[in-house]
């Protein structure tokens, strides 16, 4: 190879040599590692290089995210649906893949496991919502299953039970809901108690609110059954004011909301608005014996103002009414410290405690089962008739011999034992039905011995849970819990 060499260097050999040895120097000083221009150029991090690498920035963080954000999205999701097609749903759980190959296949296999669990799961889920939707919830106060019948959206009903967590209103209820309607219950739970519904609470068609009748309650309902009341005597005693606010300003606001949205509305009216009758049996066209002033009026007088009330309404506005005047009854459910002769002599006889007659034991009384009142009251509200219907038991009993045949059905040692009678007790209750027979096409079909049996063997099932209950006495109290 032929070396050129320059003028300069012929010249001054010892200069040129000195120049290339500090340039070489300065080169490794700043970190540049030397190249020949024919070698590819300048060093790695020369302006060129530079220039490209910003560039490739700002294309990067800046350029390609706004041409993404302008894309056409509805092209982006197109690919979305095919998800749906496949076989096997998405893992909601998924685990990062390993860079390990032989973990892969047992990463694979487990998000399966987990998918099938998760379908199967939410499989059974749906099956049991299904089953709950048809029936029932066994409870110790209800313990069996009641299945509900599926009604077509024209034939179910939106149907109001005032007091429905009550003794009568829950078994209303129940026969309610095995027909497949919609049922609200509205209750403030001062005699009525959570536990007799809480086997529907579960149910898509059972609602519960929790609301004093005698406040204004907007609502969308077909019917309205009107039970709230307290209806015990010592209940009902207990707060005069309020049992008196309850039977007519309560009604009053069942009878606006039945005017509102065009509803039906049925009355549980009593027997006691015939007080201490003069005439027996009692037939509706019978206009009572009452004392508007005695420790009973609260009631008595209450219930004869919303029957007032029910016919006023009907006349002026048209309201479509029903009036039920109900006897006695007694079954499953009633409160063990309401005070009334069915309860009180079941409570003390189980126990053994004497069993209490409050007067000589001659006044009389009738009682029905409480399934025959319900069937009662729902063939008077779904009849055309709107007078008032008996619905009690022609059966009459002395006291006496009630608590006598008590004490024989539950084998007590007992001693039956007479205190002062209370004021104002009637001495005879017996209805005429034949009203009920006429138009209704109804009577008692369980037997008092049948129902005693039935609710003996309630009573027996609230002891063993309670322990001890204390039966109440004549005069006022406020329910238990």
């Amino acid at each position: 190879m032929v070396r050129v060499t320059s003028l300069t260097e012929r010249r001054h050999p010892s200069s040129s040599n000195n120049n290339v040895a500090t340039s070489r120097s300065l080169t490794r000083r700043h970190g540049v590692v030397e190249g020949g221009r024919g070698g590819g150029g300048g060093g790695l991090w020369s302006r060129q290089s530079l220039a490209l690498l910003g560039a490739g920035i700002l294309v990067g963080y800046v350029v390609l995210p706004v041409l993404l954000v302008e894309m056409d999205i509805e092209k982006a999701m197109q690919s979305l649906p095919k998800l749906e097609k496949q076989s096997t749903p998405a893992n909601p759980y998924p685990i990062a893949e390993s860079s390990n190959p032989y973990l892969r296949a047992d990463q694979r296999t487990l998000e399966t496991t987990i998918a099938k669990i998760t379908t199967e799961a939410e499989k059974r889920l749906l099956e049991d919502r299904d089953v709950l939707s048809k029936q029932s919830l066994p409870t110790s106060t209800t313990p069996y299953v009641m299945k509900t019948a599926y009604l077509p959206d024209h034939h179910r009903k939106k149907i109001l039970v005032t007091g429905g967590s009550g003794f009568v209103g829950s078994h209303l209820v129940d026969k309610l809901m095995m027909e497949g309607h919609e049922v609200i219950v509205v209750d403030n739970f001062f005699t009525g108690q959570k536990k007799n519904i809480a086997h529907w609470l579960h149910h898509p068609n059972f609602s519960l609110i929790v609301h004093d009748v005698t406040e204004p309650i907007q609502l969308e309902v077909d019917q309205i059954y009107h039970l709230a009341c307290p209806a015990s005597p010592p209940h009902y005693q207990y707060n005069p004011v309020k049992t008196i606010k309850t039977s007519v300003m309560g009604t009053l606001n069942m009878l606006g909301l039945a005017k509102r949205v065009h509803a039906r509305i049925l009355l549980s009216s009593t027997s006691e608005i015939y007080g201490d009758p003069e005439v027996s049996p009692q037939p509706e066209s019978y206009w009572g014996h009452v004392n508007t002033i005695g420790p009973r009026a609260c009631y008595d007088e209450g219930k004869r103002v919303a029957e007032t009330m029910m016919y006023s309404y009907q006349k002026q506005n048209g309201l479509d009414i029903r009036v039920a005047r109900i006897f006695n009854t007694f079954g499953p459910r009633m409160h063990p410290n309401d005070g009334r002769v069915v309860s009180n002599f079941i409570i003390e006889a189980l126990q053994n405690k004497d069993m209490t007659i409050y007067g000589d034991g001659k006044q009389t009384r009738s009682f029905q089962y409480v399934s025959d009142l319900v069937d009662g009251l729902h063939a008077l509200m779904n009849n055309d008739y709107t007078q008032p219907v008996n619905l009690g038991n022609p059966s009459e009993w002395t006291i006496a011999e009630f608590a006598e045949h008590v004490q024989a059905l539950t084998k007590s040692s007992s001693q039956i034992i007479k205190l002062p009678k209370s004021t104002d007790d009637p001495q005879q209750r017996r209805p005429d039905i034949q009203t009920a027979k006429r138009e209704l096409d109804w009577e008692p079909k369980v037997s008092v011995d049948e129902g005693l049996k039935k609710t003996i063997e309630y009573f027996a099932a609230v002891l063993r849970e309670a322990g001890e209950i204390i039966p109440t006495g004549p005069g006022a109290a406020k329910p238990e819990a």
